[in-house]
């Protein structure tokens, strides 16, 4: 599926991931994705929960954004766009890393089920959202990530906190930075699982 470029903000497309996915007008399910702000869905941490999400039978539509805007309505308007281009599906599940996750009050309000990677907890309106999340939530994080504070309210739901990882989910060099992911992809793939059994 060509990117649709959104009028208003021309650095901002969605698209079916992975590339030369065939586009569909329902799908069973599908995985909105919004990455991080330098943390596009190609990057290790995303790539490997994507494809392991695809080869589970999941459609997953894809935010591509450059340079975007580091606040809120941005985001939210991303991942609006995401909502109606990807095609309708009986279930939703949403997925964003980092700055991704300012959408979190918008996926409040529609219920729905998500994953947050590396969430932005130094945000006020993230932490709020997580820590009463209406729906089902998976959580991950590390302990050396700045942007997760030790006072920030406690998430909701499912909680994977590595310790000694970084914003990145890296820790130590690249093997166990790699166990790491892994780890995280299998925590997303049991999750989304979850719901759909």
């Amino acid at each position: 599926m060509t990117p649709t470029e959104a009028s208003s903000t021309p650095h901002l497309a969605t698209e079916a991931w992975p590339p030369r996915t065939e586009p569909a007008d329902h799908v069973a399910k599908r995985v909105i994705v919004l990455p991080g702000g330098g943390y596009p869905v190609d990057a290790p941490l995303l790539f490997w929960t994507g494809f392991s999400l695809v080869e589970d039978g999941w459609f997953v539509q894809a935010v591509r954004w450059q340079d975007p805007p580091m606040h809120a309505g941005f985001v939210r308007g991303a991942f609006e766009l995401a909502l109606r281009e990807a095609p309708a599906a009986d279930q939703t599940l949403f997925v964003a890393k980092s700055l991704g996750t300012l959408a979190a009050p918008a996926a409040a309000e529609l219920g729905l089920p998500a994953v947050w990677l590396t969430p932005v907890l130094s945000d006020t309106a993230v932490a709020q959202a997580l820590s009463a999340y209406p729906a089902p939530q998976l959580v991950v994080g590390g302990s050396a990530d700045s942007l997760w504070p030790a006072d920030a309210p406690q998430p909701s739901g499912e909680v994977l906190h590595v310790n000694g990882a970084d914003h990145g989910m890296h820790r130590g060099g690249v093997r166990e930075s790699n166990d790491v992911h892994m780890d995280v992809v299998d925590r997303v793939r049991a999750f989304a699982k979850k719901l759909s059994s």
